[in-house]
């Protein structure tokens, strides 16, 4: 809910902004070829010619600029990129200040001189990439940024500036103090606090270079700016300070709608401090100073807040009077953020009025608008990354085309060299390619052969397993034969009963089977858990044994139990696959 420059004031620092600059000489010599020259010199890191061309330009009629840049353009330097990527700035201030810009309107009618300019600029953009020059670069994305700018295009601007900004702070200079101060102003508004901080403060400190009337301008606006985030960060003592600061310098220039603007937004941090009484009077100013010169805007915020404070204050009727001449008054100005605080208060007013009818109305469409407006700015923040990200690609991308080229034509310079050097190099990794594969294979078919043999070996090894238990349960039967023949005694009777009932898989055998069971089987467990994914371990062995086509008295002899404990034990098995015949239990486990 805090305040920016009103759209009057934005408005007038545009026309401050776009047309001057400061601090560089004047020179009186229009000679096309030292021109040229000048605009393409690759020494000149800080495009000195540029800023002493333009305001010779600037003094001169629309004919005039336009007949000297055709020569220029006609000059053979035209083809450097050096002098394309200066051309082309200059070139746009000049269609901008004689074609856009007017003194009573400051809204761009010129739509196809705009476009004229967004292309000289993106020629002038990828030129200077293309030089792989950081001084040029940081020069033509400030440009490119001042303009974007001017044509509202927030998160370009933004991105622009950024570049520029960042750009010269790695080659150790600084920008021009305007584009610290719209670039912090455009990142307050997108609410990136820290890095509108950051850059604002830059440009406070680059006020000692700048002339009395700029310096008191500038402190204006960077100190709110810089007020603004430490504001909305919650920071309310370095916020009041740089409030402060700004209001000792709108009362030593006599600026009264800075005066008014400070007066309001220090008066929102005496609210948030519950201060109503101190705050009260800071609005009123506020909102009379701004009405008084026409920002409507401004002059309504500062209304709503006053409502609020005098809500807070208990004088209800008073608050829903200024609430009502709010609205009125953004009739006048529309201005969506402070309409939102608007419906904020308006709702807080009703439901103290216990009209809950209107509160629920007001709270409505503060709700919508409010969540409207956070998407534009959760958009705009995406936005300049991307276009942070798409122009770094850009870049990036250029420089990769230049080393190619510079690449072919040192190729050219020593063809015949290199085509006997790749030629040697070539058949070298061909040969070496050629071992290499065929090592390969050959640890390919070693390991092939290992792996055979290992199968064949757990083959055989589960295999004589398998006929051992065949054996033993062989073994078992014709004893019990023996025995019910009455062929042994009652010592050999209790010890075929004995034999009978041990267990012939031990724990160890078990392991044992298993590891061969999985190596003749691969994955054979594991496709049992994915079907049931709690099956026990006697359940697995259960269905091991049943996938070797043992019979039920083989796998009573195996497990140590009866055949009837083994019918029961297939039964739940068959029961876990949800099968309703054991054959079909036999026959899932076999393709597994």
């Amino acid at each position: 809910m805090n305040r920016s420059k009103p759209k009057l004031i934005i408005v007038s620092f545009l026309t401050l902004f776009l047309p001057a600059m400061e601090g560089f000489s004047q020179t009186t010599s229009f000679s096309i070829e030292d021109w040229a020259k000048k605009l393409g010199d690759p020494a000149d890191k800080q495009n000195k010619w540029y800023y002493d061309l333009y305001p010779l330009l600037d003094k001169l009629d629309s004919g005039k600029v336009v007949n000297f840049l055709n020569q220029l353009a006609n000059n053979p330097a035209a083809k450097e990129n050096y002098f394309i990527a200066r051309f082309n700035c200059i070139k746009t201030e000049m269609l901008y200040n004689k074609n856009l810009s007017s003194p009573n309107n400051f809204v761009f009618t010129n739509e196809q001189v705009k476009k004229q300019i967004l292309n000289l600029l993106e020629e002038a953009k990828q030129k200077s990439y293309v030089c792989n020059d950081d001084y040029l670069a940081a020069f033509v994305s400030g440009v490119y940024g001042r303009y974007m700018a001017a044509f509202g295009e927030t998160e370009a601007a933004v991105m622009y500036m950024m570049n520029s900004a960042d750009l010269y702070e790695k080659v150790n200079l600084s920008a021009e103090t305007r584009i610290y101060e719209v670039l912090g102003e455009m990142l307050w508004r997108v609410r990136e606090y820290e890095k509108c901080i950051k850059y604002t403060r830059k440009a406070l400190e680059l006020l000692p270079t700048l002339d009395d009337k700029e310096r008191n301008t500038f402190t204006i606006f960077c100190t709110n700016t810089m007020a603004l985030a430490f504001h909305r960060m919650g920071q309310y003592d370095s916020a009041f300070s740089y409030y402060k600061r700004g209001l000792t310098t709108a009362e030593k220039v006599n600026n009264t709608a800075w005066i008014g603007i400070f007066s309001g937004n220090m008066g929102q941090i005496y609210f948030a401090q519950e201060k109503y009484a101190t705050a009260l009077p800071l609005f009123e100013l506020d909102f009379n100073t701004s009405k008084g010169l026409g920002y409507y805007d401004n002059a309504a915020n500062s209304l709503q807040w006053a409502a609020r404070t005098n809500l807070a204050l208990g004088k209800t009727s008073i608050a829903l009077e200024q609430v009502r001449e709010t609205f009125s008054l953004l009739q006048k100005w529309p201005a969506a953020n402070y309409l939102q605080s608007a419906y904020f208060t308006a709702a807080e007013i009703f439901k103290t009025l216990k009209n809950n009818d209107s509160s629920f109305y007001y709270s409505g469409l503060y709700n919508k608008l409010h969540d409207s407006l956070e998407r534009v700015i959760y958009q705009s923040s995406v936005s300049i990354s991307k276009l942070r990200l798409d122009d770094e690609k850009n870049r990036y991308s250029i420089l990769n085309l230049q080393q190619e080229k510079q690449a072919q034509a040192q190729q050219r310079n020593l063809i015949i060299a290199a085509i006997l050097f790749l030629a040697t190099l070539a058949l070298l990794l061909i040969n070496r390619q050629r071992l290499k594969l065929k090592y390969r294979q050959k640890l390919l078919e070693q390991d092939k052969l290992r792996v055979e043999q290992e199968m064949e070996s757990a083959t055989e090894q589960l295999k004589m397993f398998t006929q051992n238990i065949v054996e033993k349960t062989s073994l078992i039967e014709k004893l019990e034969q023996q025995v019910k023949a009455n062929e042994y005694n009652a010592d050999k009777h209790q010890l075929i009963e004995e034999l009978s009932h041990q267990t012939i898989l031990t724990e160890d055998d078990w392991l044992k089977f298993k590891i061969l069971f999985e190596k003749t089987h691969p994955g054979f467990f594991t496709k049992l858990k994915e079907h049931v994914s709690d099956i026990t371990q006697a359940e697995q062995r259960m269905a091991a044994l049943t996938r070797l086509h043992l019979t039920t008295k083989q796998m009573a002899a195996v497990l140590g139990i009866s055949p009837n404990s083994v019918i029961k034990a297939k039964q739940r098995l068959r029961q876990r696959f949800n099968f309703e015949a054991d054959f079909l239990v036999e026959e899932f486990l076999s393709k597994i």
